[in-house]
């Protein structure tokens, strides 16, 4: 307290600080508000997207059981279902991942509307450029997931003949939903470069330290491969790791240009 303050000033430092610790509250259950109405917003759209899965279902389901006819087919195996109630949940699961499919951008907008008034100008930016480079990134993961379907039920297949005569009956259920843990797997896996270029903006790793410890990386690659990859198959581990070791380089080959472009900008402000 100074003691130059007069009384009524001593008496108004009080009063102004109870009406700070008023004002906290508001400013938190605004937030609070904000983050109820957003997630309100976010999962009336999933339900929209649901309803639209739902309607689209015979078009999705058509397209995911393409990789396997050809190789059912061989084998002269056929789909049945185990119980009766397995075509409704059938139906019901994949349309609500179609859902969540279709309203991604919506809830990303949402995720993002609410977060970045808290973040800096320069933040902001490369979270925009890194979101649709991320979503692309994750497409062709799903893409190659897909694309390599058909190959690893072959490589299983290629082991009935051990069994005799023994024929194949596929539940729908449980191929749909492992091959959409195969798709979601391969689509997050290509995620690497956004978090080593976010961890070389963070100033946590280099160019030149990636470079350095490649074969680190490539176990530790193998390893998440082998994790991730639901079959847990030689195959499968092979098809996700070769493309994210290429990615790993690739990347290594972009921290190194935005290491020059930095000292650039930085050479010509001094």
């Amino acid at each position: 307290m100074n003691r130059g303050a007069t009384a009524e000033e001593v008496e108004e430092q009080p009063r102004e600080e109870e009406n700070e610790i008023e004002d906290r509250p508001a400013d938190l259950t605004e937030h609070l508000e904000e983050l109820r109405t957003r997630i309100v917003r976010s999962l009336f759209a999933i339900f929209v997207g649901w309803v639209v899965g739902y309607i689209l279902f015979p078009a999705v389901y058509h397209l995911i059981s393409l990789p396997l006819q050809e190789p059912l087919r061989r084998v002269e195996g056929k789909t049945v279902f185990l119980h009766f109630a397995d075509p409704f949940f059938l139906r019901l699961k994949l349309s609500f991942v179609v859902g969540l499919i279709l309203t991604a951008p919506y809830i990303t907008y949402q995720i993002w509307a609410f977060v970045a008034p808290g973040l800096t100008r320069s933040e902001r930016r490369v979270v925009r450029m890194f979101i649709p480079f991320s979503g692309v990134l994750f497409l062709l993961g799903v893409v190659l997931g897909y694309l390599f379907l058909p190959a690893a039920i072959r490589w299983f297949l290629s082991y009935l003949s051990d069994y005799g005569n023994a024929t194949l009956l596929q539940n729908p259920l449980s191929y749909v939903l492992l091959t959409v843990k195969i798709l979601l797997a391969f689509g997050i896996s290509f995620q690497l470069p956004i978090v080593l270029i976010i961890l070389a903006k963070l100033g946590l790793v280099t160019s030149k330290r990636l470079l350095v410890y490649w074969r680190h990386a490539i176990v530790v690659i193998s390893i998440v491969a082998a994790v991730v990859t639901p079959t847990n198959d030689p195959l499968s581990m092979m098809v996700m790791a070769l493309p994210m070791v290429f990615l790993y380089f690739l990347t290594i080959g972009v921290v190194k240009r935005m290491e020059n472009n930095a000292a650039k900008q930085g050479q010509a402000t001094d």
